[in-house]
C-alpha cells in the first residue's frame, strides 16, 4: 500500500471548499480493494439509504477522480449539500429511467423531472441550476435544457449537490451546483461488469418495448488506473394511463423511438507521490427514429385556427431529418499537493453539445398584420384571407463550443493560532454557440396534415452566433474560529462578455419571404410594399462584479450543527435566445443585454437523535431583474425586482435492521414586481410544493424492496396574478401524486433491479407539461411502466 496527501481539486472541489474547511488528511491510504470516497458510518442504514447530508469526514484517495470531490469536510460546510450514492443511483435507474426521474426523487430542492428530454423549468430555489459532469460545466450562457440527458445513469458513481447561490463559483450558478461524477476505478486490478435491462409499458405492447446493454471494463494498478464504460439503450413509445400512445413533444423533443449510446472513459496516473495526471472523456448519442407524428388537427385547424388538439400520436409520420442530441466533454486535470507547501490544481476542458429538434409549425400573422395595417389594408376580411399564408414549418439545429481553464492553490497555514485554509485562483472560460432554423416544405407538409417533413433549402437565423467569454479571480479563507465554530468568507471579480455577429432575425426573413409569394407580392405592390429583411448589427456587451460570500457554522452538540450563509450569484440571460426574435435595428450593446445579480440568504439546522436524522434550512434571495418567457414565447429580461424564499426538510428513520423509512418535503414562493404590486411567479421558474417519501425492508440476504411517492402541490394563484400582467404566460398547475415499488435481488451470481413506475396507473400531466408553451404541449405523462434489470460483477 501506499500514502497519498492532499486530494487533487479541480473547478468544482475548489470552488465549493472556499465555503467549507476542506480538511487535508495527508496520509490517507488506499485500499487494494479499490479508488472511491468513502464515508464514516452516520447511521446503520444500509446501502440503499436515502441520501442526506453527510455528517462524517469524507476521504478521498488521491487516485479519485480529480473534480467530482464536494470536500474533505463535508459537516462543516455552510450550506445545504448532499452527496447522492451510486447504490441509491442504480437502485433508481431500473427500467427507462433517465438523471432527471432519479434527481426528481432524491434531491428535495430540484424541480421535477419533465418527462421528455428537456430540464428547462428545472430549478432549485427558484434560480437556474449549474450542472457539472466530472466538473466540466454542462450548463452555459446558452443553455439547450439537455444537461439531464448526457450520461448513461448506469455510469454515474455519485452526484454531489450545492443549494443555493455561490459567489466563488461565479456566473451561472444562481440556483446552485448539480456535480454528476462518473465511475473511475472500480477495484485493484482488472474488473468487469455487465449491465442487461428490459422495460414495458402496463400492457406490454410491442412497440413499448425497450432494452438496455452496457459494460465496463477497469484497471486498478500502483501508478495506472482507468475505467471504460459503453451504453446502449433503445427505447420504445410511451403511453399514457389509458393504454393510448403520447404524441411526440413538438416543442422541446422527446425520447421515445430512440436510439443512444453512452460512452464514459477515465484514466489516471501518478506521476509522484505529489504528482497525479487524469484525463476524463465522455460521448453521449441519442437519435429518434420515429414512424409517428403530431396530431395537427383537419386542414392543420390546430396551427392554423388555434383548435384544441387532440394529442393523439398519430402513425404514418415520414420526417427526413430526425431529431438528435449529441454530446461530448474532455476534462484534463494536473494536481500537485506539494507545490511550494501549497495545492495547485490545474484544469482544462472542452465541451461540444450538438441538438436538432422536432419540425413545428411557426405563425407570424402578428408580424405581417403590423405591416399590413401600417400600409393602409385594414378590412378584416380580407386580411384574414392574406394573414392564412402567414405560416411556416422550420426545424431547429443548435451547436454549442465550451472551452476552458482553470487554476487554483491551496495554502493551509495559521493566523492568529487559527488554523486557515486559503483558497485563491482564476478561470478562463470560452463559449460560441449558433441556432439555425432549416425551412420544411410547406407544401408537403400540409399534404400529409403534418406527418410529412422534408427539407425546402431555406435557412433562418436562430439568433445571432455568439461568443461569451468569462473570466474571473477569487480568494477565500476558511478560519476555524474553535473546534466547533467555523467560517469562511471570499470574494471574487467576474468579468462577462458577449460578441455577437451581424444577422437577420427569424421575423424578418419570414415577412420578405411572405411578401414575396405568389399571391401576395401584387396585393402588397398595390399598397406600396416592398418588404425588405434588416438586419441587426454586429455588437458587444460587457459587464463586471465583485461578488462576495460569508458563511458560518457552528456545532451545537455532537449531533447538532446549525448554520447561516450569504453569498451572492452574477449571470447574464440567454443572449443568443433573448435577440432571436428581435426586429430589424436592434443594437447589440451592455445597455440593452443586462446581467442579473442575485443576493442569496441560507439558515439552517442537521441533525441527528439516535436511528434519525433531519435537516431543516430555510432561504430567501433576490434579484434585480427576472427573465421569463412573454406569452407568445419571446424571451425577455424585465428590469423589476424578483424575490423568492422557501423552506427544505428531510428526514431518515431506521425502525431496526430491517425497516428504513424517509421522506422530504420542499416549500418555495416568490414574486416580481410589476406597476408597484408583487405578482406571484409560476411553476416554470419555482418548483412547486414538493414531497416524497418512502418505506424500505432489508431482506438478510442483501435483497429490498422499496415503496416510494412523489407528490406536487397544485395552485393557480400565480395564474390569476398575472392576470394584471398582459405580457405575462402562467398557467394553473393540479397537483398529482405518484408511487412506485423498486428493489433488487440478490442471486448467486450478481443481482436483478426490478421498478414498477406509477403503480396506481395515475392519469396527470406533469409540471412542465402543464405550465410550459402552448396547447400542444399538454401531454398526459406516462401510465404503469414496468423494468427489469441483470448486473453481474467480475
Amino acid at each position: 500500500m501506499k500514502s497519498h496527501h492532499h486530494v487533487a481539486l479541480s473547478l468544482l472541489t475548489l470552488c465549493i471548499s472556499q465555503q467549507l474547511y476542506a480538511q487535508t488528511n495527508a496520509n490517507s491510504v488506499q485500499s487494494a480493494s479499490g479508488v472511491q470516497a468513502t464515508a464514516a458510518a452516520t447511521s446503520n442504514a444500509s446501502s440503499s439509504d436515502v441520501p442526506s447530508v453527510t455528517l462524517d469526514a469524507i476521504t478521498v484517495s488521491a487516485n479519485a477522480k480529480t473534480g467530482t470531490a464536494l470536500a474533505q469536510k463535508i459537516s462543516e460546510m455552510p450550506a445545504v449539500t448532499q452527496v447522492i450514492r451510486e447504490a441509491d443511483i442504480q437502485a433508481q435507474a431500473t427500467g427507462n429511467r433517465t438523471v432527471g426521474d432519479i434527481l426528481a426523487q432524491l434531491v428535495p430542492s430540484l424541480g421535477v423531472s419533465s418527462g421528455s428530454v428537456s430540464n428547462y423549468g428545472t430549478t432549485m430555489h427558484g434560480r437556474p441550476v449549474q450542472y457539472l459532469l466530472n466538473g466540466v460545466p454542462l450548463s452555459g450562457s446558452r443553455s439547450l435544457s439537455r444537461e439531464l440527458n448526457s450520461i448513461d445513469p448506469e455510469q454515474i458513481e455519485r452526484v454531489e449537490v450545492l443549494s443555493g447561490a455561490t459567489s466563488i463559483y461565479g456566473a451561472g450558478a444562481a440556483g446552485g451546483l448539480i456535480n454528476i461524477v462518473t465511475k473511475s476505478m472500480a477495484g485493484y486490478g482488472f474488473t468487469g461488469q455487465t449491465r442487461l435491462g428490459i422495460n414495458s409499458s402496463r400492457e406490454f405492447k410491442s412497440d413499448s418495448l425497450g432494452y438496455h446493454v452496457g459494460h465496463s471494463f477497469g484497471y486498478g494498478g500502483e501508478r495506472v488506473y482507468g475505467n471504460v464504460d459503453i451504453d446502449y439503450e433503445a427505447t420504445g413509445g410511451k403511453f399514457d394511463s389509458h393504454g393510448d400512445r403520447i404524441s411526440p413533444d413538438a416543442n422541446q423533443t422527446d425520447n421515445q423511438d430512440t436510439d443512444t449510446v453512452s460512452v464514459n472513459a477515465n484514466l489516471g496516473f501518478d506521476i509522484s507521490d505529489t504528482k497525479t495526471m487524469n484525463l476524463a472523456a465522455t460521448y453521449y448519442d441519442s437519435e429518434q427514429d420515429t414512424d409517428y407524428g403530431v396530431d395537427y388537427g383537419d386542414n392543420l385547424s390546430v396551427l392554423l385556427k388555434g383548435t384544441t388538439p387532440s394529442l393523439r400520436a398519430i402513425d404514418g409520420a415520414d420526417i427526413e431529418n430526425q431529431p438528435y442530441n449529441t454530446k461530448s466533454s474532455l476534462n484534463l486535470n494536473y494536481n500537485d499537493s506539494d507545490f511550494f507547501g501549497s495545492n495547485l490544481s490545474l484544469t482544462g476542458y472542452y465541451r461540444d453539445e450538438k441538438a436538432r429538434f422536432y419540425p413545428s409549425g411557426k405563425l407570424f400573422n402578428k408580424q405581417a398584420q403590423e405591416v399590413w395595417v401600417n400600409n393602409g389594408l385594414t378590412d378584416e376580411t380580407t386580411l384574414g384571407k392574406l394573414l392564412a399564408a402567414s405560416a411556416v414549418v422550420t426545424q431547429s439545429e443548435a451547436d454549442i463550443e465550451v472551452m476552458g481553464l482553470r487554476a487554483a492553490m491551496q495554502t493551509e497555514t495559521d493566523v492568529m493560532g487559527k488554523n486557515t485554509l486559503f483558497s485563491y485562483g482564476a478561470d478562463f472560460e470560452r463559449e460560441e454557440s449558433e441556432q439555425t432554423y432549416y425551412g420544411q416544405d410547406l407544401t408537403t407538409f400540409l399534404a400529409s396534415n403534418g406527418l410529412t417533413s422534408t427539407s425546402n433549402g431555406l435557412s433562418y437565423n436562430g439568433g445571432p452566433k455568439t461568443t461569451i467569454d468569462k473570466w474571473g479571480a477569487f480568494v477565500n479563507a476558511d478560519v476555524d474560529m474553535t473546534d466547533k465554530w467555523h467560517t469562511s468568507a471570499g470574494v471574487r471579480y467576474q468579468n462577462i462578455k458577449s460578441d455577437t455577429d451581424r444577422f437577420v432575425p427569424i421575423y424578418e426573413q419570414l415577412l420578405a419571404d411572405y411578401f414575396a409569394t405568389n399571391g401576395i407580392s401584387d396585393i402588397a405592390d398595390a399598397y406600396g410594399i416592398d418588404y425588405e429583411a434588416g438586419a441587426v448589427e454586429a455588437g458587444s456587451s460587457k459587464h463586471d462584479k465583485v461578488l462576495f460570500n460569508l458563511g458560518s457554522s457552528y456545532q451545537l452538540t455532537d449531533d447538532d450543527q446549525v448554520f447561516a450563509n450569504f453569498s451572492q450569484g452574477f449571470t447574464t440571460a440567454d443572449v443568443q435566445r433573448a435577440l432571436r426574435d428581435v426586429r430589424a435595428g436592434f443594437v447589440v450593446n451592455s445597455d440593452n443585454i443586462q446581467p442579473i445579480s442575485i443576493n442569496n440568504y441560507e439558515l439552517g439546522w442537521t441533525g441527528k437523535r439516535g436511528d434519525t436524522s433531519a435537516r431543516v434550512s430555510g432561504f430567501y434571495n433576490d434579484s434585480d431583474k427576472t427573465v421569463r418567457f412573454t406569452n407568445d414565447y419571446t424571451v425577455e429580461v424585465v428590469d423589476t425586482d424578483e424575490r423568492i424564499y422557501g423552506a427544505e426538510a428531510s428526514l431518515t428513520h431506521d425502525l431496526n435492521k430491517d425497516w428504513q423509512f424517509g421522506g422530504s418535503l420542499a416549500y418555495t414562493r416568490g414574486q416580481y414586481k410589476k406597476d408597484g404590486d408583487w405578482l406571484e411567479l409560476d411553476a416554470v421558474r419555482l418548483t412547486p410544493l414538493k414531497g416524497t417519501a418512502y418505506a424500505q425492508y432489508n431482506f438478510s440476504e442483501g435483497s429490498n424492496i422499496r415503496l416510494q411517492a412523489l407528490a406536487v402541490g397544485g395552485s393557480d394563484k400565480a395564474y390569476k396574478d398575472q392576470q394584471n400582467d398582459p405580457d405575462a404566460s402562467a398557467q394553473p398547475l393540479t397537483g398529482y401524486a405518484t408511487f412506485d415499488v423498486l428493489g433488487q435481488v440478490k442471486l448467486p451470481v450478481g443481482r436483478m433491479g426490478y421498478g414498477v413506475y406509477n403503480i396506481l396507473n395515475k392519469d396527470y400531466q406533469t409540471v412542465y407539461h402543464q405550465t410550459t408553451f402552448g396547447d400542444l404541449n399538454r401531454l398526459p405523462a406516462s401510465g404503469t411502466t414496468y423494468g427489469l434489470s441483470y448486473t453481474v460483477d467480475y
